[in-house]
């Protein structure tokens, strides 16, 4: 019987997660502006201060939520796990140079305050990015377990040679597994707007219908869109190059964490 793991974070919970972050990001944009010694600057550093303590604290159970749900048991679940990992190193670090920042400002050192304002507020402008990159590898995860899911219904062969695929048309087929994929073409340009967190680009759409991995469908009541759905191969071209790409994460040596708020950069085409 499979182990049943709790649900990861929300979609709502990640949305404030974001606000929080454009909250902080936000203040101490405002404070750049400021003069150095300017009024009320300190009582701003403490209200962004209280922001960055929550958004810390908020990071740990996320990351803990995420830890604890079925991520860790794909290669994007565990690109989500990674990701909030570095946010929550982050914001921590944030919120404690926030507390010397203070420090500095109620004992009329201006010029370390205005010092560390600057190396808190330029990585953060980055954390609302690096969340939308947490949702999408939730979102190619959460897709993964549903082809499980069908390929499990539908009795499907996991033994038969698959069509290859690069690792963009992979995350491409993950993120369209759900079978709410939509296409828009609207003056000439192309773009896939279902699901939000897909970032599936056009040409990618292109590659994989070629190979007969996806169907491309016009939608009766909106002509400028199209639905994109899974076909049988599509389900278990995405099964094998999970799986492969899982042994080369499994096998390939750690890399050193990064201190950026954005997260490692995922290319995609």
């Amino acid at each position: 019987m499979p182990q049943c793991f709790p649900l990861g974070p929300s979609n709502e919970e990640l949305l404030l997660l974001t606000n929080l972050l454009l909250d902080a990001a936000y203040g101490f944009d405002d404070l750049k502006k400021q003069p150095i010694a300017g009024p009320g600057r300190l009582e701003k550093v403490v209200r962004i201060s209280g922001t960055l303590l929550r958004t810390s604290l908020l990071c740990g159970n996320l990351l803990s939520t995420t830890a604890l749900s079925a991520a860790p048991t794909t290669v994007d679940g565990r690109e989500a796990v990674a990701l909030l990992r570095q946010l929550t190193e982050a914001t921590t670090t944030a919120a404690a140079r926030a507390a010397d920042t203070i420090s500095a400002l109620a004992h009329n050192d201006a010029a370390s305050g205005d010092r560390l304002v600057e190396q808190i507020g330029a990585p953060l402008s980055r954390g609302p990015s690096a969340v939308e990159q947490v949702r999408a590898a939730l979102l190619r995860h959460d897709g993964l377990l549903y082809a499980q899911t069908r390929a499990a219904r539908e009795g499907l062969s996991t033994g038969v040679k698959t069509a290859t695929v690069s690792d963009a048309q992979r995350k491409g087929l993950a993120s369209l597994a759900r079978g709410d994929g939509i296409l828009r073409e609207r003056y000439g340009v192309r773009e896939v707007v279902s699901p939000l967190s897909a970032h599936v680009l056009p040409v990618t759409v292109d590659a994989l219908a070629a190979k007969e991995l996806i169907t491309v469908t016009s939608l009766p009541d909106h002509q400028d869109r199209f639905g994109l759905h899974l076909t049988t191969a599509g389900v278990q071209a995405l099964l094998a190059a999970s799986a492969r790409r899982g042994r080369t994460v499994t096998t390939a040596m750690p890399a050193p964490a990064r201190k950026s708020l954005a997260g490692p950069a995922v290319a995609r085409r």
